[in-house]
C-alpha cells in the first residue's frame, strides 16, 4: 500500500474511533433520558434497547455473528417446535451455500395453491442481501422466532409471512457487500444474479402484499472524513419511490404504515429518517455537500417490489465499520421496525388487499420512462465527531421522491421483441409476466425506436448501464414468426414497460440484455404495439 493511502487509512481509522466514542457519549445540550421508577437519569445516546433477541449471536460471550451452520440449526429448532413453520431450502448461492426460506401460516400450509386459497396478504422479509450488513439478518431469525412461539403468532391468522433471513450467504461468509459483478439489491429488474432468480421464483409462487428488506448503513464513512460528522439517525426508512408506484400503494404507506413506524421508534426512543446518502464525487468542495435520499431505479429491491403492486419498505439501521458496536440496539430497531410493519398489514388488512389490487389492475394514463428529481437545501441531523454534540448539516439534496417527467408515453397495447431477444424474453417470464412467442408471422401496427447518439453523462448513480436516447416511429411490420408478444393487459405490466422502453434508466437495452448495434440510427429490436392483433404460440417458461 503506498505511503500517502496507508496515512489517509490510518487517518480516517482514527477519527472513526474518535467520532463513534463521542457519539456514545451523552448529549451535553439536550441529554435523551430514561424514566426509570419516578427518577430519569442520562444515558447512551445508544444505548441497549429493553430487549434482546433470542439468537445466535446474543449468546453469553459471543464475539462474532452468527454463521451459516449457527443459522440452519437456529432455523431447525423453531421448525421443531413449531406447527405453523415450513421450512425450504431455495437453492444454493454460486458459492454453494443453502439459501433458507421460512414460510409462517396458522393452517401449517407451504404449498403456494394452498396459501393462495387461504386469501391471506403475504408479508415478505428479507435479510442480508449485502454480506457486510448482518444485523438484517439476525433480526429476521428473530421475527421469525416471534412468529413460531412468540408474540407474532397472532398475526398469521391475517397474513401468511415468508423469511428470507440470509439472501446473500456467500457475501455474508466473507463480510462482503457482494460478491460478483452486480449489486444484488440493484438486481431486482435484470434478474443477473442467481440469488435473485431464486428468490423470485419463490416470489412468483407467493406474490408479497408487502416487503420489508433490511440492511445497514455506515454511520461514518466519508461523511466523517470530509465533514467532521457521523449520522445521528437509528434507523433510515424509505418505500418504493419509482414515479409509476401505484397512487393506492403510495397512499396506504403514507396513511397507515409511515406512522405505524414513527410512533414505533419515538416509544424506544429511537432516531429515524428519511434514507439518505452521501454522493462522493471528484472535485467536490468540502463545504458544499451533496446528499441524496435514495434512489427511483426499478431495479432497486423495494422498487421493483412496489412495481409488482406490494407496499415495499427500505429499513437501514446504523452499522457498517462498527463491528458489534451497539450490536443489540442495532438488531433490535431491526426487530421493531419488522414486527410494526407486519402488524400493520395485519391491522389494515382489507385496505391492503385492496391497494394490492388496485396497483396490479388499474393502471391507466401515461408512463413516465424518465425523470429528473427535484433538488433542494435541507438540513440534515449529524453528530459533530469531535464533541458527541448533535449538529445539523446544511446539504444540496436530491429529492427522489418529488419528480418531474422528462419522458412520457402512452400505454401501449403490449411489446414486442425480435426472435433473437430469448434472454429478454426469459427474464420477462422469470418476473412473473406473460410472454408469447408467435407461431407465425404478423403485421403490426407498432411504434419503433431508433437509436440516436447516446448522452455523453453518466446515469443516476448506482444505475447499471448506458444512457439511451431515442426517437421513435410509427409503422405498419411484419413481425418474423418467433417474435415475443408481451400483452400489457397483466397484472405486473409495469414491469414489462420499465424494463422494454429503452431510455428508461436502467432498461434491458441500456443493460445490453437486449441485444442491440449501439450506433447511432440502428432500429431496435423492441417495438411498442399500438393495435392489438389476433396471434397464437406458446408461453414463453421460466426458466
Amino acid at each position: 500500500m503506498p505511503a500517502a493511502r496507508s496515512w489517509r487509512v490510518w487517518l480516517g481509522a482514527a477519527l472513526a474511533s474518535l467520532a463513534l466514542a463521542a457519539a456514545a457519549q451523552p448529549n451535553k445540550q439536550g441529554p435523551e433520558r430514561a424514566e426509570r421508577g419516578d427518577r430519569s437519569e442520562r444515558v447512551e445516546r445508544f444505548a441497549d434497547l429493553s430487549f434482546t433477541p433470542e439468537t445466535p449471536s446474543f449468546a453469553p460471550g459471543r464475539k462474532d455473528f452468527t454463521s451459516d451452520a449457527e443459522l440452519a440449526a437456529f432455523i431447525a429448532r423453531l421448525d421443531a417446535l413449531s406447527n405453523t413453520m415450513t421450512w425450504r431450502i431455495l437453492g444454493k448461492s454460486p458459492g454453494g451455500r443453502d439459501i433458507h426460506l421460512m414460510v409462517f401460516s396458522s393452517e401449517g400450509k407451504s404449498a403456494p395453491p394452498e396459501l393462495a386459497a387461504t386469501r391471506k396478504p403475504v408479508v415478505w422479509l428479507i435479510g442480508q442481501q449485502h454480506g457486510n450488513e448482518p444485523a438484517g439478518a439476525e433480526a429476521a431469525l428473530e421475527v421469525a422466532r416471534r412468529l413460531a412461539v412468540g408474540d407474532l403468532r397472532s398475526v398469521l391468522d391475517k397474513l401468511t409471512v415468508v423469511v428470507l433471513p440470509r439472501a446473500n450467504p456467500d457475501g455474508a461468509a466473507i463480510n462482503r457487500r457482494e460478491t460478483s459483478v452486480a449489486d444484488q439489491n440493484r438486481d431486482h429488474l435484470q434478474l443477473a444474479t442467481l440469488e435473485n432468480q431464486l428468490l423470485h421464483r419463490a416470489m412468483r409462487a407467493m406474490p408479497p402484499a408487502l416487503v420489508i428488506d433490511a440492511h445497514e448503513f455506515a454511520p461514518a464513512g466519508r461523511l466523517l472524513e470530509r465533514f467532521g460528522v457521523t449520522q445521528a439517525s437509528d434507523v433510515l426508512v424509505q418505500s418504493a419511490s419509482h414515479p409509476e408506484i401505484s397512487d393506492s400503494i403510495r397512499a396506504l404507506s403514507k396513511e397507515s404504515f409511515d406512522p405505524a413506524l414513527e410512533t414505533a421508534f419515538k416509544k424506544a426512543g429511537l432516531r429515524s429518517h428519511l434514507y439518505h446518502f452521501l454522493i462522493d464525487r471528484p472535485g467536490q468542495p468540502n463545504d458544499k455537500p451533496l446528499i441524496t435520499a435514495g434512489g427511483n431505479y426499478a431495479g432497486i429491491a423495494r422498487n421493483t417490489f412496489g412495481l409488482y403492486g406490494a407496499v415495499s419498505y427500505l429499513i437501514e439501521t446504523r452499522g457498517i465499520g462498527l463491528g458489534r458496536e451497539h450490536w443489540q440496539r442495532r438488531v433490535g430497531a431491526h426487530v421493531l421496525a419488522a414486527s410494526t410493519l407486519i402488524r400493520a398489514a395485519a391491522t389494515n388488512v382489507e385496505a391492503l388487499r385492496r391497494a394490492n389490487a388496485q396497483a396490479r389492475n388499474g393502471w391507466t394514463g401515461d408512463i413516465t420512462v424518465d425523470y429528473e428529481s427535484r433538488r433542494e437545501v435541507r438540513e440534515l441531523p449529524m453528530i459533530d465527531a469531535m464533541t458527541g454534540e448533535d449538529r445539523s448539516l446544511r446539504a444540496d439534496f436530491i429529492n427522489t421522491l418529488q419528480v418531474t417527467p422528462s419522458i412520457r408515453r402512452s400505454i401501449p397495447v403490449g411489446y414486442i421483441l425480435g426472435p433473437d431477444q430469448e434472454a429478454a424474453a426469459q427474464r420477462l417470464a422469470q418476473h412473473g409476466l406473460r410472454v408469447v412467442r408467435l407461431f407465425s408471422a404478423t403485421d403490426a401496427n407498432v411504434e419503433r425506436f431508433i437509436m440516436r447518439t447516446p448522452r455523453n453523462e453518466a446515469p443516476e448513480q448506482g444505475v447499471p448501464g448506458d444512457r439511451v436516447v431515442v426517437d421513435t416511429q410509427t409503422v405498419t411490420l411484419n413481425m418474423p414468426a418467433g417474435s415475443f408478444l408481451v400483452p400489457m393487459n397483466q397484472p405486473l405490466a409495469r414491469v414489462a414497460s420499465v424494463a422494454l422502453e429503452p431510455d428508461a434508466p436502467g432498461s434491458f437495452v441500456a443493460t445490453k440484455l437486449i441485444r442491440t448495434n449501439p450506433a447511432s440510427g440502428t432500429e431496435l429490436p423492441v417495438y411498442r404495439l399500438l393495435l392489438g392483433l389476433r396471434a397464437a404460440g406458446p408461453l414463453v417458461e421460466a426458466p
